[in-house]
């Protein structure tokens, strides 16, 4: 089903944009017990939204900030047609050219290929090895290679290795609402995405330990602290959060008054307008991966 989901699984098809409640209700009624085991996780650091992996069908379904399914992969135990060519549980190189001798456009990638107008991409376990499998089908409402990535050219400035937060704002650096093009004079040169979902555009200060997410207006709606490749963290009232076990950063933080409410891989601190992310399942010692401030926190 191009840009729309996928059928055969149920009586009633998963479409992109249900919410994760109606899909969960849908999969209860049709299958009961037989869903089997869900595991939760973020699919990047970066990430708000979060992602339900049901093991018995192989299917990982991706959710944005709003709940809403965005994007969604299937695997070997849940095989996978298109145009009555068999996706899955067979060689990379016999599904690609079942795919182009229907007169489909396949467009090679990095890591796979994308079927742009029918809407999904095929990851291949070796591209450099067309006769080992497909590891998985990804469907999208929104192509991911739309998201094209650029690097800025503004003068590097000094890494910033320490963030401290500013209560309800951001950081002492970078808060929400800044004009995007005034962030970029202060933190040099960036890389330039549109994401998958919760904003207009993107920018990544890798050194920096920053992703932002910015409107329309190109305002910052959304701050990502979290450092991969580089060293630094961030501090609230002088305590480090990045990095360190979930229970330790709650616990120093109850120490000094700051309450925070647990959620779904997270920890909300609502007083102060932030969240402390994790990327798996919450447990004491699961170490805070990012600290997010949004709009809408």
């Amino acid at each position: 089903m191009p840009f729309q989901g996928i059928g055969g699984l149920l009586a009633k098809p998963l479409l992109l944009g249900m919410t994760r409640r109606e899909i969960d209700r849908r999969l209860t009624r049709a299958l009961g017990d037989a869903v089997g085991e869900i595991r939760t996780f973020r699919k990047a650091f970066w990430d708000t939204g979060v992602c339900d992996h049901y093991l018995e069908g192989d299917l990982i379904l991706c959710y944005d900030d709003t709940d809403r399914l965005y994007y969604l992969e299937i695997h070997d135990a849940a095989p996978a047609h298109y145009d009555d060519v068999l996706l899955t549980g067979r060689p990379y190189g016999k599904v690609v050219a079942d795919l182009r001798a229907r007169g489909h456009r396949v467009v090679d990638g990095e890591a796979g290929c994308e079927v742009p107008e029918a809407g999904f991409n095929l990851t291949a376990v070796d591209v450099e090895d067309d006769s080992l499998g497909v590891e998985s089908v990804g469907v999208f409402l929104r192509s991911p290679a739309e998201g094209v990535i650029r690097m800025s050219r503004e003068p590097g400035v000094p890494a910033i290795t320490e963030h401290d937060l500013v209560s309800g704002e951001g950081t002492r650096a970078v808060r929400l609402g800044q004009d995007r093009w005034e962030l970029r004079a202060r933190l040099g040169p960036a890389l330039q995405s549109v994401p998958g979902y919760g904003g207009a555009a993107q920018d990544w200060y890798f050194d920096h330990g920053l992703i932002l997410t910015f409107d329309e207006d190109e305002r910052l709606k959304r701050l990502v602290i979290s450092y991969v490749g580089a060293k630094g963290t961030a501090r609230f009232r002088d305590v480090p959060l990045l990095d360190r076990p979930y229970a330790d950063v709650v616990a120093d933080l109850a120490a000094l008054g700051v309450a925070v409410e647990p959620g779904e891989l997270c920890g909300r601190v609502p007083g102060h307008g932030f969240t402390l992310s994790l990327m798996g399942r919450q447990n004491p010692a699961m170490p805070v991966s990012a600290v997010v401030f949004s709009g809408s926190s």
